[in-house]
């Protein structure tokens, strides 16, 4: 059986102060995290988590202490506490629903952070193609571009290939 790993590192290391107790919570739950003085550096050795949870007085409480700050953790997490069943103890928050580049985004908007880089490599313990290449993405307050390496090889190949007439 082949073990396939997307490891992860984000660039720059992120102020504990630019992010919400509940986006500092979520994505220590979809990274690992090391401080680094005051800022936090995100990175996976094997790949991310795309499910986080909060308990449901902590996810009321990061609601209450977000309220007023623009974030699409808080308004999904919002949106999860509304359909809590009486005896749910905990919120479980798909990331895939927004994305972490979501999350990065609002930290970007809200911050003195210019961007931030994440470089993500795809491997295998089978030498399988499908196993192998990686990604990058920049993320702004306006924008979130990312490319995979498939995709860089697609677009070079396309340019040595003749256009129309040619030939």
């Amino acid at each position: 059986m082949t073990d396939y790993y997307s490891q992860t590192v984000v660039r720059t290391d992120i102020p504990r102060s630019a992010m919400t107790g509940l986006e500092f919570e979520v994505l220590c739950q979809i990274f690992s995290h090391e401080a680094v003085g005051e800022d936090i550096y995100f990175f996976a050795e094997h790949g991310l988590n795309d499910i986080a949870y909060v308990t449901a007085g902590a996810a009321k409480a990061f609601a209450e202490a977000d309220q007023g700050i623009a974030s699409a953790l808080a308004d999904q997490v919002a949106e999860a506490i509304g359909i809590l069943q009486g005896g749910d103890e905990q919120v479980e928050i798909d990331v895939t629903e927004i994305g972490y580049e979501t999350i990065f985004q609002d930290i970007v908007r809200r911050s003195a952070l210019d961007f931030i880089e994440v470089e993500v490599a795809w491997t295998c313990t089978k030498m399988r193609p499908d196993g192998f290449g990686g990604a990058a993405t920049l993320i702004t307050a306006d924008a979130i571009e990312g490319m995979s390496t498939s995709s860089w090889l697609d677009e070079a190949i396309a340019r040595l290939e003749p256009g129309p007439g040619s030939g």
